[in-house]
């Protein structure tokens, strides 16, 4: 916990993966009953299954909206990736589109407040996508290997919870307590049940 009294999340994610959003209007859901500040990260599935050989055609659809918050997180902090994933994610999960198109990134964009024009800046910058992955690579070599990723209070990167459906209020929170202590589990490796 940081001498502020709130706790660190580092929230590694990928805006194709649908338990990433998932799991990600869990933690905003825990920020509104828990102290708790969200730090948005990256880990791209693209580069995951391209080295397992399992690459999926939606994968690489996230390029161009990681190099916008890549880019968004430089100029305005966490709480742009916040506003630029969740329009990601509603335009992706939600309505069904494609974030390759570039179209539906910029209408995206704009719905998140910015200008759409932060794509053709994102994109002109190779920096951009330098950065996004340089971050994936950093997590990859912690452990990191899917999303939604977490590290809470700089803990070792934990996988998940894969969640359905998303709990609110004081779940998502009793929730989150029991995710944070497991946390600090060094013997702790994997739980799971039956999916339906």
């Amino acid at each position: 916990m940081a001498a502020n009294g709130r706790t660190s999340v580092d929230f590694y994610l990928d805006p194709v993966c649908p338990w990433s959003w998932r799991t990600s209007l869990w933690i905003r859901e825990v920020a509104k009953v828990r102290p708790i500040d969200i730090h948005w990260k990256f880990l791209s599935l693209e580069e995951i299954n391209r080295a397992a050989g399992t690459l999926k055609e939606s994968h690489p659809q996230s390029r161009g909206p990681f190099r916008v918050m890549t880019l968004a997180r430089r100029k305005h902090g966490d709480e742009a990736v916040d506003k630029l994933y969740l329009a990601f994610g509603e335009a992706r999960h939600d309505r069904q589109e494609d974030l390759s198109d570039e179209a539906v990134t910029r209408s995206a964009i704009e719905e998140a407040g910015f200008s759409p024009s932060l794509l053709d800046e994102a994109l002109n910058d190779p920096s951009t996508q330098e950065e996004y992955l340089a971050e994936h690579k950093v997590v990859v070599e912690r452990g990191g290997f899917g999303v939604a990723t977490l590290e809470i209070d700089g803990s070792d990167p934990i996988f998940g919870p894969v969640i359905n459906p998303v709990p609110d209020g004081e779940e998502a929170g009793k929730l989150f307590d029991h995710v944070a202590a497991m946390s600090t589990l060094k013997y702790f490796y994997e739980i799971k049940r039956h999916r339906d």
